[in-house]
């Protein structure tokens, strides 16, 4: 048995599953749940998610996870030669000196003629220095003569997650269904030759649609950026680029230029490097039946005069207007063009191609660093995203903050729907001086786990933004005279009083505690109905 390096691998997956967070709901047959039925701890495969018994505990995950199982495929399959590796060798060897060879302070009793090669690959897989296992827990613990062995099944779950990071309470049960799937690969062949069609029409198409050019704008964590992924959530990330502007963002960040460049032989040479844009803008052009994304973030926290230079003057798109390129940039796509200057977008200067949609994000909070110039600002569409506090959205989705909770961990539980409305309507609208570019928006801050927003969560972050962003310069009734933010820490003692005295002048009463009340009402009632 070969071991591969896969490193490379695992990290491109990583920074896939970054930047594809949203997976399709799929249906299953009569066919998929007899498949899946077979797999270990499955007690039920409805429509659109399994159910598992593990421990007590029955855990549902949805199937959307089987896309995810299908990508990492190519992964898993490797990663499970190790963990076979670990089994085997670990029944040749006794653990103390399988510990002792992982930390390379000996060698094997028996090393099942597994090559020299193999057995580094695996001393970087399962040693502590995480060289392969993308800092999963070790597999081993302990100390000489007294070593302890985690299973390598759970070993191969946690590389797994690192991989996927899945933030929920199931994640736990994906490792261990994509380890059972590498021990059934008839299962996991089967699953992939019926549902793969469904990511591979997704990844490798971008369906043209009208060119947009617009910037989404609104209070912090309203949904801006979320408005963005919906349009790009399915595609490959060929499809598109996504920068963030800050203050120190230049035309070089943005366009490309010369930077050093290491040759194989050892030298130093200086080359263009193209960025962002200069790459998105090429592969628009060589690839005309595809809709490409230009996607920047914060555009108004970085110099739009300055990164842009004279490209800004292409955004006028109802414009026959090109940009004479500089010397490097022009020659860099001659060369991208293959070798062609009569190429549509160098012929005759730069043109933004037609399928190349350019979306931006921006807190109007922050519009103060760089103002943006009335030539720039007209060359855009604008779209206000603002804030909701009703269930349900505006194109009748559910909003998911209405239901964050924020454990003030006393015992008491506070809506943070509730919270946001009161100091955005109650306390910022009403100053004069601050309006509505501070407002705190629905997922300004986004729960750790079960919707649940923890104390030091919410002082870190909405308690740090209120006190030094907000009020810090305004007499106001959220914070106490003469209070710091300091204050607020250790969180465990000072955090948990002050948070709640907040919430107690704002006029924010607990969740918990009005769900009490109303049961008392309601008993009330009906004994004075039956009196």
């Amino acid at each position: 048995m070969n071991l591969t390096d896969i490193s490379i691998l695992g990290n491109e997956l990583k920074s896939y599953f970054l930047q594809n967070k949203e997976w399709e709901e799929i249906t299953f047959n009569n066919e998929d749940r007899i498949k899946i039925n077979n797999l270990p701890n499955v007690e039920k495969v409805e429509s659109h998610s399994i159910k598992f018994h593990s421990e007590n505990n029955i855990i549902f995950i949805p199937s959307q996870y089987i896309l995810l199982a299908i990508k990492i495929k190519p992964f898993a399959t490797e990663l499970k030669k190790y963990t076979d590796a670990f089994d085997r060798i670990k029944s040749h060897n006794d653990k103390n000196v399988l510990g002792e060879f992982i930390n390379s302070r000996t060698i094997l009793n028996d090393s099942l003629n597994y090559t020299n090669e193999d057995l580094e690959l695996f001393k970087k897989m399962f040693s502590s220095n995480q060289t392969l296992n993308f800092g999963a827990k070790s597999i081993i613990n302990g100390t000489t003569n007294d070593y302890k062995l985690r299973s390598a099944s759970d070993f191969f779950g946690s590389v797994i997650l690192k991989i996927i990071n899945v933030p929920d309470a199931s994640s736990a049960k994906l490792g261990s269904l994509i380890y059972n799937l590498t021990e059934n690969l008839e299962i996991y062949d089967y699953l992939e030759n019926r549902f793969s069609q469904m990511n591979k029409s997704n990844l490798n198409t971008s369906p043209l649609k009208n060119t947009e050019q617009k910037i989404f704008f609104g209070s912090p964590g309203t949904g801006k950026s979320y408005k963005v992924d919906q349009v790009i959530k399915n595609l490959d990330t060929k499809f598109y680029e996504r920068v963030t502007f800050h203050p120190e963002f230049d035309n070089a960040s943005f366009v490309g230029g010369y930077k050093p460049v290491s040759e194989k032989d050892g030298g130093i040479s200086y080359k263009f490097v193209p960025q962002a844009f200069t790459n998105i803008y090429e592969r628009a052009w060589l690839d005309p039946n595809n809709q490409y994304y230009l996607v920047i973030e914060e555009i108004n926290r970085g110099n739009c005069a300055e990164i842009f230079g004279d490209i800004f003057q292409l955004l006028d798109r109802n414009s026959n207007y090109t940009v004479s390129p500089s010397e490097e940039l022009k020659n860099h796509l001659i060369e991208k063009f293959g070798d062609n200057e009569k190429h549509e977008g160098i012929a005759n200067g730069l043109k933004l191609p037609p399928n190349l949609t350019i979306y931006a994000t921006m807190n109007t909070s922050d519009q103060s660093l760089f103002p943006m110039d009335s030539a720039f600002k007209r060359r855009w569409e604008w779209e206000y995203v603002p804030i909701n506090y009703e269930k349900f959205n505006d194109d009748k989705k559910e909003n998911k903050s209405f239901y964050f909770q924020i454990d003030t961990e006393n015992g008491s539980i506070y809506s943070w729907n509730d919270f946001i409305k009161k100091i955005n309507i109650s306390h910022i609208k009403e100053n004069q001086s601050l309006g509505m570019d501070k407002c705190i928006g629905n997922y300004f801050i986004k729960p750790e786990i079960d919707n649940k927003i923890s104390l030091k969560q919410f002082i870190n972050k909405v308690i740090f933004y209120l006190w030094n962003d907000v009020f810090k310069d305004e007499e106001n009734k959220v914070f106490e005279a003469n209070t710091y933010y300091e204050d607020f820490f250790p969180i465990e003692t000072n955090g948990k009083i002050k948070t709640i005295e907040l919430f107690q002048r704002i006029g924010l009463e607990p969740i918990n505690l009005k769900k009490d009340a109303d049961l008392i009402d309601e008993n009330s009632l009906t004994e004075n109905n039956e009196g």
